[in-house]
């Protein structure tokens, strides 16, 4: 497991808070479930976390209100298909090395889980293979040391 650090979480989220408001948000491969957590502090009004081991999520969401988060046990290609609702931000972070970008941004177009105007904020290592798909541009990238984010959005026809 790799956690964001702190610096990375304030920089991303001072970039987010230009774009626009986020009350849902999806927080995939979440592990501790700092983004997500950070998304709450910062005016989401719900959380919806993904990740296959849940033992520190669930300690590290204690201190939220109830109702406002739910967690998902499980794989995130599995899982988006039967979230039947849209997310104005999602966060991914995955396991370096084991998903491809396509397939994980081929998810949320099959289970339609991003609103028209929602932002999907992408970490990875910054040597991995960024393959879009052709739905999403990315309207941002920034490098912190060894990680890269980008952020993209539908584009519009």
């Amino acid at each position: 497991m790799r956690p964001t650090t702190d610096k990375l979480r304030s920089a991303v989220f001072s970039i987010l808070s230009d774009m626009q408001e986020y009350p849902e948000v999806l927080d995939a491969f979440a592990g501790t479930g700092a983004l997500g957590i950070e998304a709450y502090s910062r005016g989401a009004s719900h959380i919806d976390f993904i990740d296959k081991d849940v033992s520190l999520l669930k300690i590290n969401t204690s201190l939220m209100e109830k109702g406002t988060y739910n967690i998902y046990k499980g794989d995130y290609l599995k899982i988006c298909s039967t979230l039947n609702k849209q997310y104005d931000l999602i966060i991914f972070d995955p396991p370096y090395n084991i998903y491809k970008t396509n397939e994980i941004l081929a998810a949320v177009i099959r289970s339609s889980i991003l609103k028209d105007d929602g932002i999907i904020l992408y970490e990875e290592f910054y040597k991995t293979e960024f393959i879009n798909h052709d739905k999403f541009k990315i309207t941002d990238e920034r490098r912190y040391g060894d990680t890269i984010i980008r952020f993209l959005c539908y584009i519009k026809e």
